[in-house]
């Protein structure tokens, strides 16, 4: 049967469309200033190769080993146990012999690069049926060679394995809320300022105005005439109410310029760098409709009446001409918009919308190509391949190695410290701190600064580097803000340094049931607002029109949640309501803890920036496995090879290849991993060529919050 994506024509999707528009029509509730021109590629960073060719040669005497791709057994924190092909050489013999090395590591991860070390490797077992004594002079020599350096390998790879060869468990699921948010709806440009409740104001010295203080932007009240100013950028903006509209200000006062001077310095974001996006439609000289909110709230922008386009093999209808994730599917006469990994269905664009499970959206969503511009939301289709693949990687830390000495902290207190109780736990948060401060005891409390705990015995410190972290801690519940902190993570000391990591979930995405991976609690958290504002988490409105958070306001919290580390203020690369995830994108790869330096983060594993493998080369493996040098080492000790055709052989004690018998259940999955690690890596280097060539560009970032 033809699907009706595949029959029907513009014309008369467009026909469809407007019968979907109920009345009153669209345009009552949404903004009608003129559409959005497309808006062009911007250029991106262009990120680095991967280096990671196997097998890896070393020396050691006259022998030459050449060790296969590690094989995942267990990845707890920063330990990672696994297992090894090894092939040896030397002039004396005339064939290689095979065997199987069992070792364990400390993992360095670094998101960014998608680079692995592992440090302080230690081979625990060596099995070459082969050799005399099952090759214990070659376990000598192993771990002298490999305990001089590290191996690296792909976070792609390993990465691949997991997926492939781990059991079917979910991990730490979070009970999130689901509740939906203020959704606005423009059909032009448009921007949507958020203020963290109702609005505080605050005096502003040497003028007549005060200011909104619970907002990242400049929004002064005019108490002489009770009207509103937002600098926007270029301009003054006016308007007699926060609803609006706002208007340009033709002749703005002096008294707000001297508003504008008085807070320079980081605590108002003025947009004078404003994402490209939001810059250039400002350049034009074009002001969009202002949507100020007090409450969780969501912009989607749609650039004109919106357009729809069939997506291949579905009866779904995607709106093209908006960022957003923004679908129109017939069969049930609904739109379905994805907003910090959550679908939202409404049979209007008006609304109001209603939250639908991950599981509970129509199957053709599951159906969607994952080479379709809007592929990136299988991620947030319960079952899909690629759900599960978000929620493994959302489990994956990003680590780092901080020296105790140089490690400091200074905590801003807004008054004298005040504690309040964290419900469910016996601990208690310190509300009034720049960053996340917990009482444990009264004599015993733990501080959290971009991904590095620090302990004091009160409030004011003095602080030390942590080496280890209270369970208690981990017990947080999704219900406080400080949630975010059970993601971050003391894995070991030494006299010199700590062993630290974090998993997305300290940068705002979380497991939540399905399972699939979100942005954000959903939880509403009040900011603390006094002399000073210190704003809590939030799971809504972090879109490239959506201003009122930034880094600055965040310190220690911005770094959880995803703001500081874009680099820029909101984005403004092609973001999407799809979440977090991806092989080589999503937020969740940043590495916060480039914000210490190098005196402080001393991870040693300096080779992973520079993607280069520090042991060996691919060398000549004429004689290894016939020169497609792809062996695999086997649970039972030996060694395994899969021929051209799919015939697994085993290393037998002669030193040739025999038919391997029994189940090869095994060694099929190492080599669907070995392979899909492959194409991930060559993936990620066709796209680091590609912006190297071209600049990047575009809108993708598909999947990134």
């Amino acid at each position: 049967m033809t699907r009706f994506a595949n029959r029907w024509s513009t014309k008369a999707l467009s026909t469809l469309l407007c019968a979907f528009m109920l009345c009153p029509s669209l345009t009552s509730c949404t903004a009608t200033a003129p559409a959005l021109a497309q808006p062009p590629a911007q250029p991106a960073q262009p990120p680095a190769a991967v280096t990671d060719p196997w097998p890896r040669q070393l020396a050691s005497g006259d022998n030459t080993f050449s060790i296969f791709q590690p094989q995942y057994e267990r990845w707890q924190g920063n330990r990672l146990e696994g297992r090894a092909a090894v092939a040896v050489e030397n002039q004396a013999s005339a064939q290689p012999k095979y065997g199987v090395m069992w070792f364990a590591a400390r993992t360095e991860v670094d998101k960014e690069t998608r680079m692995v070390a592992l440090e302080d490797l230690t081979v625990s077992k060596v099995n070459f049926p082969t050799v005399p004594g099952g090759g214990s002079a070659y376990l000598t020599a192993l771990r002298q060679t490999l305990a001089a350096q590290p191996l690296t390998i792909a976070l792609d790879r390993l990465q691949a394995d997991l997926e492939v060869t781990r059991v079917e468990n979910p991990g730490r699921v979070v009970p999130v809320k689901n509740d939906p948010p203020r959704i606005f709806v423009s059909e032009g440009p448009a921007l949507l300022v958020r203020i963290d409740g109702e609005p505080v104001l605050r005096t502003v010295t040497g003028t007549g105005l005060l200011r909104v203080i619970n907002t990242r932007v400049l929004l002064l009240l005019d108490q002489s005439t009770g009207r509103y100013a937002f600098w926007l950028m270029n301009r003054w903006l006016g308007a007699s109410t926060l609803e609006g509209p706002w208007t340009p200000l033709d002749n703005p006062s002096a008294s707000l310029d001297t508003a504008k001077q008085a807070v320079q310095g980081g605590e108002v974001d003025l947009l004078t760098d404003p994402a490209p996006d939001l810059k250039q439609l400002l350049q034009r000289g074009t002001v969009p409709t202002i949507y100020v909110t007090t409450v969780a709230a969501e912009l989607i922008v749609i650039r004109g009446q919106p357009s729809p386009a069939p997506v291949a093999d579905t009866d779904i209808l995607q709106i093209t001409n908006t960022d957003s994730d923004l679908f129109l599917y017939p069969p049930d006469g609904a739109y379905y918009a994805l907003l910090s990994g959550r679908w939202f269905r409404a049979t209007s664009l008006e609304g109001p919308w209603e939250f639908v499970a991950s599981g509970k959206v129509p199957q053709d969503f599951a159906k969607i190509p994952e080479s379709h511009p809007k592929g990136t939301v299988l991620a947030s289709v319960s079952g899909t391949p690629q759900a599960r693949q978000a929620v493994i990687s959302n489990g994956i830390p990003q680590t780092a190695t901080i020296s105790r000495t140089q490690a400091a902290l200074t905590v801003k207190y807004d008054g004298q410290p005040q504690l309040k109780a964290i419900d469910g736990t016996p601990l208690q948060q310190v509300e009034n701190a720049s960053i996340p401060v917990i009482q444990v005891t009264p004599s015993s409390y733990y501080a959290l600064q971009n991904g590095v705990w620090f302990v004091g015995p009160g409030a004011t410190g003095p602080w030390a580097a942590a080496t280890t972290v209270p369970n208690v801690i981990y017990t947080i519940p999704s219900s406080s803000p400080l949630h975010y902190v059970t993601y971050a993570y003391v894995y070991g000391s030494t006299p010199e340094v700590v062993y630290t990591g974090y998993t997305p979930g300290y940068m705002g995405t979380v497991v939540a049931p399905g399972p699939t991976v979100v942005y954000g609690t959903g939880y509403v958290y009040p900011g603390w607002v006094g002399s000073f504002w210190y704003p809590r988490p939030v799971t809504w409105g972090w879109g490239p029109f959506a201003l009122g958070f930034g880094v600055g306001v965040f310190t220690g919290f911005a770094f959880g949640f995803g703001v500081g580390a874009w680099g820029g203020w909101y984005g403004g690369w092609g973001w999407h309501g799809g979440c977090c995830w991806g092989w080589h994108g999503g937020i969740g790869n940043a590495n916060v803890y480039n914000h210490w330096g190098n005196n402080v983060n001393v991870t040693k594993n300096t080779n992973i920036t520079k993607n280069t493998t520090n042991i060996g080369h691919v060398g000549n493996t004429t004689r290894i496995s016939g020169g497609h040098g792809n062996v695999y080492a086997g649970h039972d000790g030996n060694a395994y090879r899969r021929d051209g055709n799919g015939n697994w052989q085993s290393h037998n004690a002669r030193g040739g290849w025999d038919s391997a018998r029994g189940s090869t259940a095994e060694h099929e999955q190492a080599h669907q991993a070995r392979q899909q690690g492959q194409q991930r890596v060559n993936g990620y280097n066709r796209q680091a060529t590609a912006h190297s060539y071209h600049g990047g560009g575009g809108h993708g970032g598909g999947g990134r919050r």
